[in-house]
């Protein structure tokens, strides 16, 4: 959607400059919102902002291709002569459209745009990690692109069941998140590498946390506070010893 956004306004009876300026007000939401991702992401985890976001943009597409399906007006000629754009609607379904269309991007910005690089980052061992991130960028920008041939055709040959298609792969997306994505925040490398070798816990039962280097740690902050009560309790005998 981001990509068309002008095409969606269009559908939603913005033109001309009110157009742009609407479509380029997307950019500022992905500024602000991936910022703020930035301060809850280790906190939260990598699984629920892969699985809620999937859910959230399949809904944000369900509202908007249902919106142009049910109160959408066929125009033949295209609107402004754009054999692209072939539906359009006006008044409250309009605003329905266009709020959605920025809810999908906030969504998306908060969610799967900055954590599927993170994800992808922490999946890779220090070997194969230059290279896995080479592959998963040139995959990136492979699909980019065919999105942006296909979406085009897409929406004049099947108009508003474009939004129903992207949707349920959201939600088929936030399925294969849950079922086969494990939790990587705040776990060390070693465990990362346990967590996708055969044998490893079930994704749906890891959580954030709980790194082994972490019960490590704990464990000895532990044996240093016994320790250090065992030296008082023990010098605090002596000098009463002394004194008798």
């Amino acid at each position: 959607m981001t990509y068309y956004i002008v095409y969606v306004f269009d559908m939603a009876n913005l033109s001309g400059n009110t157009n742009l300026i609407s479509s380029g007000v997307q950019y500022a939401l992905f500024i602000i919102f991936t910022t703020i991702t930035f301060f809850f992401v280790d906190r939260t985890g990598r699984r629920p902002l892969l699985i809620y976001g999937a859910i959230g943009m399949g809904i944000c597409m369900f509202v908007v291709g249902g919106v142009l399906g049910t109160y959408g007006t066929y125009i033949p000629g295209g609107v402004d002569g754009n054999l692209n754009v072939i539906r359009q609607v006006t008044g409250h379904p309009a605003h329905v459209v266009i709020a959605f269309s920025y809810l999908l991007v906030i969504v998306y910005a908060l969610t799967l745009a900055p954590i599927a690089w993170v994800y992808a980052a922490e999946c890779w061992s220090l070997e194969t990690r230059a290279t896995g991130m080479a592959l998963a960028s040139v995959a990136n920008w492979l699909f980019n692109f065919a999105i942006g041939l296909f979406l085009p055709p897409g929406f004049h040959n099947i108009s508003w069941k474009l939004f129903i298609i992207f949707g349920t792969l959201c939600f088929g997306a936030s399925i294969q998140a849950y079922f086969t994505y494990p939790e990587t925040a705040r776990k060390s490398l070693e465990e990362i590498e346990r967590l996708f070798s055969k044998g490893g816990p079930k994704p749906w039962r890891t959580k954030p946390g709980d790194s082994l280097l972490d019960q490590k740690v704990a464990e000895v902050q532990e044996a240093q506070i016994k320790g250090e009560s065992t030296t008082g309790r023990m010098g605090s005998f002596g000098h009463k010893e002394l004194t008798a």
